[in-house]
């Protein structure tokens, strides 16, 4: 943990909101239950949209498949302001861990993985019809996905065990 972040944590910790949430018993299990709920619809919808792009289903178009996205940014805002919320509590159980800092670098290549797709491959993925393989670039982006979101998964999943970075 470098110096800086030090006073960062302690200042959240210290604030009203951070004290009060913490007093709210019911706050950290109706936030682990909104979590895991949005992880499942995000994953989930993105686990499928990624299996297509890796050629299974081919049958399903790609554009079929990417209208269930507008539910996973559903699941996407659930796991954002649950994790808000869990970050604000114990700022430091996160801002010191080795995991945490992990699941947020594979949720940001998952993010980037996303966004080139969306932007640099748009057209070409409309343009894949049912019955058809994807092109390699399309296997590649999927693959990334899937791998990151795993350790996403995997490290928010490790939070506990794998203990302090510094």
């Amino acid at each position: 943990m470098t110096a800086y972040m030090v006073p960062l944590v302690q200042w959240v910790a210290a604030t009203h909101v951070s004290a009060y949430l913490r007093t709210v018993t019911w706050l950290w299990p109706f936030c682990e239950t909104l979590h895991f709920i949005g992880l499942a619809v995000l994953v989930g919808i993105a686990g499928f949209f990624d299996l297509r792009l890796l050629g299974f289903w081919k049958r399903v178009p790609v554009s079929a498949c990417k209208e269930f996205m507008p539910w996973a940014m559903v699941g996407f805002a659930l796991n954002l302001a649950s994790g808000l919320v869990f970050l604000t509590m114990f700022p430091a159980q996160y801002a010191y861990s080795q995991a945490w800092w992990l699941k947020m670098l594979f949720l940001f290549i998952a993010g980037a993985n996303a966004l080139f797709f969306e932007t640099a491959m748009g057209a070409r993925m409309v343009a894949l019809g049912p019955g058809e393989d994807s092109p390699v670039v399309f296997k590649a982006i999927g693959a990334v996905s899937l791998v990151s979101w795993f350790f996403v998964l995997y490290f928010g999943r490790m939070l506990p065990y794998l203990g302090d970075a510094y």
